[in-house]
C-alpha cells in the first residue's frame, strides 16, 4: 500500500494521525475545502453538493469526518488495537489512519479506515448512523452480526469489534460500529444493457467496473444462495431478511476461476414467515421440513432476481441463469448443513426428490402467495415480480425436473 497522502492531522490520542477522502487517496478532503462544509448526502441517490442533508442531522461532511475520528480515537481505537494484538501487530502511538467516505446508504455512512502498522496494510469499517432509522437499526444489527458470527462456523459476514456514540455538537450525535472490512470484494448489480429483458452483472470495481461473464454471474448467485441458506436455521426457521442486492448488501471478488462472495449487512434475522418455533418443535416432519425449506427457496428465488439498474435506477429482473445458480447454491449448502434430526436420506437429495414432484401450476400459487407477504403492497418490487411471476414459476418447474 502506498504511503499517506492528504490532509494528516496530529491527533490528541497518542499523536496518531488522521488522513479524509471519498472513495480513493485521488480524493482528498481538508478542512479547508468547501466540500468540507456540505451537507452529508442522503442517500445512495443524492450526490455529494445536494441540497438534502441526512434526515434529522444536518451533518457535513466535516462533521462526518470529526465524528468518525473521534470514535477512533476512543472505543474503536481500543477495540483495533484488541483486532491488531490478535493477529500479532501492535498499533504505533503515531500511527497514520486514513478514513474514506464509503458510500451512502438508507441506514448507514460507511466509512473505511486504512492503516499501515509494522510495514503490512489493515482495513475495517465504521458504520455511521446519523438518522432515526439508522439509530434504531443499529443495535439490532451489532447483536445479529455478534450471533451469526458465534453460532455458525463460516467467515460469510463480517466480525464486529466495538460500537459507540459521538457528540457532533449543536444537539446533534452519531451512532457508530466497528467491523471487518473485507479487501478486494466489491458491489455488484444488474446495468443498463441493448439486451434489457436480461441484462448483464457489473462488478464495481472503483479501478475497473468490468461486466461478469456468464460462468462468473452464475457462481456470484449461487454464492448468495448458498450464504443465505447457511445462516438458515433449520430447527428454529430463522433467516437473514430485509436484504436486498439493490442496496449492495452482496459483495464479491472475481479472480480467475475463484469467485468468493460476502454479505456485509444484517438487518434482521428472523423466523421466516411465522413465530419462532417452540424448543419441542425443533426437529418437525419430513413434510414440514421439506415445505418450509421450499417456502425460503420460494421467496429467495424472487428476491435475488430483483436489483435496481446501476445500483439507483429502475427495478430490475436478471435472466435466467440466477434460478439456476440460486437453486444449485442452496442445495450446495444443504448438503453441507447437518440435519436438525435422523432423516431417511442426506437432507439435499430428500430436497432435491421433493422439488422434482412439484408442478409448474403450484409453485405459480406458491409464489403468488409468498410475494405477497415478502413484499409490501403497492411496492415496486411486488409490482415486477407480479408481472414476471409466471414465467419465474414455469422456469422453476424446467429446473426442478432436471434434478
Amino acid at each position: 500500500m502506498k504511503g499517506p497522502k492528504g490532509h494528516g492531522v496530529a491527533g490528541p490520542a497518542g499523536g496518531a494521525r488522521f488522513a479524509y477522502f471519498l472513495e480513493t487517496l485521488d480524493q482528498p478532503v481538508t478542512p479547508e475545502q468547501p466540500l468540507w462544509r456540505l451537507p452529508l448526502p442522503l442517500s445512495r441517490t443524492f450526490g455529494l453538493g445536494s441540497s438534502q442533508a441526512a434526515s434529522g442531522s444536518a451533518l457535513s461532511i466535516g462533521d462526518y469526518f470529526e465524528a468518525v475520528r473521534s470514535f477512533l480515537e476512543g472505543t474503536g481505537g481500543e477495540a483495533i488495537a484488541g483486532c491488531l494484538k490478535k493477529q500479532g501487530a501492535e498499533a504505533s502511538a503515531a500511527a497514520f489512519f486514513r478514513i474514506f467516505l464509503a458510500k451512502h446508504g438508507e441506514y448507514y455512512h460507511p466509512s473505511r479506515v486504512e492503516a499501515d502498522i509494522g510495514g503490512k496494510p489493515f482495513c475495517w469499517v465504521v458504520n455511521v448512523a446519523v438518522s432515526a432509522a439508522g439509530k434504531a437499526l443499529l443495535p439490532r444489527e451489532y447483536a445479529a452480526l455478534e450471533r451469526l458470527n458465534r453460532e455458525f462456523s463460516a467467515g460469510h459476514v463480517p466480525e464486529v469489534y466495538a460500537a459507540g456514540m459521538v457528540d457532533a455538537g449543536n444537539g446533534r450525535s452519531v451512532d457508530l460500529f466497528l467491523g471487518q472490512w473485507f479487501p478486494g470484494f466489491h458491489e455488484f448489480h444488474l446495468t443498463s444493457s441493448p439486451a434489457p429483458a436480461e441484462p448483464p452483472v457489473l462488478l464495481w470495481d472503483a479501478e475497473a467496473g468490468r461486466r461478469l461473464d456468464p460462468d462468473q454471474t452464475r457462481a456470484v448467485y449461487h454464492e448468495v444462495a448458498r450464504i443465505l441458506t447457511h445462516y438458515f436455521s433449520l430447527t428454529t426457521r430463522e433467516g437473514i431478511g430485509a436484504w436486498h442486492h439493490a442496496a449492495g448488501d452482496f459483495v464479491a471478488k472475481v479472480g480467475g476461476r475463484r469467485t468468493e462472495v460476502r454479505l456485509v449487512t444484517v438487518r434482521e434475522y428472523r423466523p421466516l414467515f411465522r413465530a419462532r418455533q417452540d424448543a419441542d418443535d425443533a426437529c418437525p416432519d419430513l413434510k414440514t421440513l421439506l415445505d418450509t425449506l421450499l417456502i425460503f427457496l420460494l421467496n429467495l428465488g424472487m428476491r435475488t432476481r430483483l436489483d435496481r439498474l446501476d445500483g439507483t435506477g429502475e427495478m430490475a429482473w436478471s435472466g435466467p441463469v440466477a434460478v439456476e445458480a440460486t437453486v444449485a447454491g442452496m442445495l450446495a449448502a444443504l448438503a453441507e448443513k447437518p440435519a436438525p434430526c435422523e432423516l431417511p436420506l442426506p437432507l439435499d437429495g430428500l430436497f432435491r426428490r421433493y422439488l422434482a414432484a412439484c408442478s409448474s401450476d403450484d409453485l405459480l400459487e406458491m409464489c403468488l402467495a409468498v410475494a405477497a407477504k415478502a413484499f409490501p403492497p403497492g411496492s415496486p418490487e411486488l409490482a415486477l415480480v407480479e408481472a414476471r411471476i409466471q414465467s419465474h414459476a414455469e422456469m422453476l418447474s424446467e429446473v426442478f425436473g432436471r434434478l
